[in-house]
């Protein structure tokens, strides 16, 4: 009963939970254990996780009872370098996904362009404009035709 409350083994049994944390939520992603649950896919990676960590943390105990003590330093050496790689791996994904992110919310540059030539101006004429573009014949007007 002392050998499982040795600073070894507790760190031993941390470590386990950790590891197995990160561990099963990465196989809940390798099965795609949340994919189109919409908000509920990520309450379900985390589950899994939650459910590695339970069972590995039970499973320190019984190791760290049974196991002699150069071995649980040894293994919390392993643990140690495969949490950090967890972490690293992790850390490393992050960075991509964000750097793609950014690289989509970048404002669009346009290039200075020559402004195209337009013709008149159009558009719908009113009655009244109309009326007055229209020329009556007049005596002024009847004798430059004539």
């Amino acid at each position: 009963m002392k050998k499982l409350f040795k600073p070894a083994s507790l760190l031993f049994n941390f470590l386990c939970l950790l590891v197995f944390f990160i561990v099963g939520m990465y196989f809940a992603g390798w099965i795609e254990a949340g994919k189109n649950q919409g908000l509920a896919g990520g309450a379900i990676v985390v589950g899994w996780g939650v459910l590695f960590a339970g069972i590995a943390f039970v499973a320190s105990f019984f190791l760290t009872y049974h196991v002699r003590h150069s071995r649980i330093v040894a293994g919390n050496g392993v643990l140690f370098v495969v949490l950090l790689l967890g972490y690293g791996i992790t850390h490393y994904r992050f960075m991509q996904r964000n750097e793609l992110q950014e690289e989509k919310n970048r404002p669009f540059k346009e290039s200075p362009t020559t402004p195209a030539k337009t013709t008149e101006p159009t558009g719908m004429h009113t009655f009244k404009e109309l009326l007055y573009e229209i020329q009556f014949p007049t005596q002024k007007n009847i004798n430059n035709l004539l």
